[in-house]
């Protein structure tokens, strides 16, 4: 399938991690594909996990937020079927219709603390001028609160790439939600009070954030 016919292009089941399995980035007919191993009965297993709220996340190489469990939820709900003569990825996928009330609360509890958190363990950095830890420290608080916009909005999250972008297109989301972000990534410098000013910014975007969700009676 790949344009090339390039050797060795695909890894050994487990060459990618436990939760990416392993696969190959291919190129067919001059368009990227990315290849993907999936384990259906931990996907399966996963699913009724999320489905009932125990949400959990993994360090893990291509996830730089780290592996979310509910990614595979994501997987089947979003994803096109091809081929599925079993009918097991179908089966799977009833499980994702409605969006799980008890997964939406369980996400919005665990990230909207989170994003909280890490911001304030990013103040730690300010004084030392230590610009990758407050980076750092910033990215995590926002992709925490992705997590809580998509979940407010009852939209299934796949993965960080694009997700600010995505969540400015929801009903419930701050204002110019991703320029601002992009906004208080440029003030990390090491101008002290430009990083005062990225936190404080940040902090409004959580403030909204949580005002929203309690608007919608989510924290009860």
């Amino acid at each position: 399938m790949d344009d090339d016919h390039r050797d060795n292009l695909i890894t050994e089941i487990g060459g990618w991690g436990p939760w990416i399995n392993g696969g190959g980035w291919l190129k067919v007919n001059q368009k990227p594909v990315d290849f993907l191993y999936r384990d259906l009965n931990k996907v399966s297993n996963v699913i009724d996990q999320c489905v009932m709220g125990d949400i959990t996340i993994d360090y893990h190489s291509g996830h730089p937020h780290g592996f979310i469990n509910s990614i595979y939820l994501a997987e089947i709900a979003l994803c096109k079927v091809l081929w599925d003569p079993s009918g097991v990825v179908g089966e799977m996928k009833l499980k994702t219709t409605p969006y799980p009330h008890v997964l939406q609360k369980s996400i919005i509890r665990k990230f909207l603390w989170e994003a909280q958190f890490s911001l304030e363990i990013g103040k730690k950095g300010v004084y030392k001028k230590d610009l990758s830890y407050i980076a750092g420290c910033c990215f995590r608080s926002v992709s925490c609160l992705n997590q809580v916009l998509f979940a407010l909005n009852e939209t299934y999250w796949m993965n960080e790439k694009g997700a600010a972008a995505i969540a400015d297109s929801f009903s419930m989301v701050p204002s110019q939600y991703s320029n601002r972000i992009n906004n208080i990534l440029t003030l990390v410098t090491e101008d002290q009070a430009d990083l005062e000013k990225a936190q404080s910014l940040l902090r409004d975007l959580i403030h909204e954030t949580d005002n929203l969700v309690t608007s919608k009676g989510l924290l009860n």
